[in-house]
C-alpha cells in the first residue's frame, strides 16, 4: 500500500511539474512547480520514513 502511495505521488510531483513548464505567467509556473516538487520528495518521505 505505501509502495503504490509513492508511485503515484512520484506520478502526480512529475505532471505538475511538467504542466509547470506550459505556464505561461512567471507566477504560475513557480508555484505549480514548487508545488511538484514538494509532492515527489513528499513521496521519497514515505518510502524511506525516518
Amino acid at each position: 500500500m505505501q509502495i503504490i502511495l509513492s508511485i503515484l505521488m512520484f506520478a502526480v510531483g512529475i505532471a505538475v511539474m511538467t504542466i509547470s513548464f506550459k505556464a505561461k505567467k512567471e507566477l504560475i509556473y513557480y508555484l505549480t512547480l514548487s508545488i511538484g516538487i514538494i509532492i515527489f520528495f513528499a513521496g521519497i518521505f514515505v518510502i524511506f520514513p525516518k
